[in-house]
């Protein structure tokens, strides 16, 4: 039976919204295709008429996570006072908020160490969706060129990922703020002063 395209189109964002969430909270080995697609309603062969492997989606629900973390620190600079986006995009990504959100927070901070186990080919997709990132929040960086941007972006987030993971290896939640505050002030103090 075919069913229409919108169908299609609303179920593939399904399987991808969900692969997305489940791999930033269990690892890309931690729940497989065939449970995933009976969590959802759908046979696991319904599968293959959205993605081409478990790779091809791997890929993609990284970079929706990719994406939703970076819609998630514009809205948050777009809900700041003028000249204090970049203090609004430190605060939300360092927060308590962000850090028990594992799997709707940053797939870097979640899945890092298994990006960078990728063949070059899959990285290089993702690699694509982290650059439509630093696009998007270089105008909150501060710098007087695109590389000076673009060296500003590396080091922040590279540093707030993984202040983040740092204190998602801690189990008790007091040490967790004292990671992500000590982080926050290192970042603002360097950071927001020189915007």
């Amino acid at each position: 039976m075919r069913y229409p395209a919108d169908q299609k189109a609303e179920t593939h964002k399904k399987i991808l919204d969900a692969a997305a969430r489940s791999f930033r909270e269990h690892g890309s080995e931690g729940h497989g295709i065939a449970a995933l697609m009976k969590d959802l309603g759908l046979t696991h062969g319904g599968f293959y008429k959205h993605f081409e492997s478990k790779e091809d989606l791997f890929v993609n629900a990284v970079q929706r996570g990719l994406e939703e973390i970076r819609e998630q620190m514009l809205v948050a600079a777009r809900g700041a006072r003028k000249g204090q986006e970049l203090r609004a995009i430190i605060e939300y990504y360092l927060s308590m908020e962000h850090l028990q959100q594992i799997g709707g927070g940053c797939a870097i901070a979640a899945l890092g160490q298994e990006i960078g186990r990728q063949p070059v080919h899959i990285r290089a997709q993702i690699n694509a969706t982290q650059r439509a990132t630093m696009v998007a929040l270089s105008p909150f960086l501060p710098g007087k060129s695109v590389v000076e941007k673009r060296n500003n972006f590396f080091v922040l987030f590279s540093g707030m990922t993984g202040a983040m993971v740092m204190a998602r290896t801690i189990a008790d939640p007091a040490v967790q703020k004292e990671i992500l505050a000590a982080a926050k002030k290192f970042y603002l103090d360097a950071f927001v002063a020189k915007a």
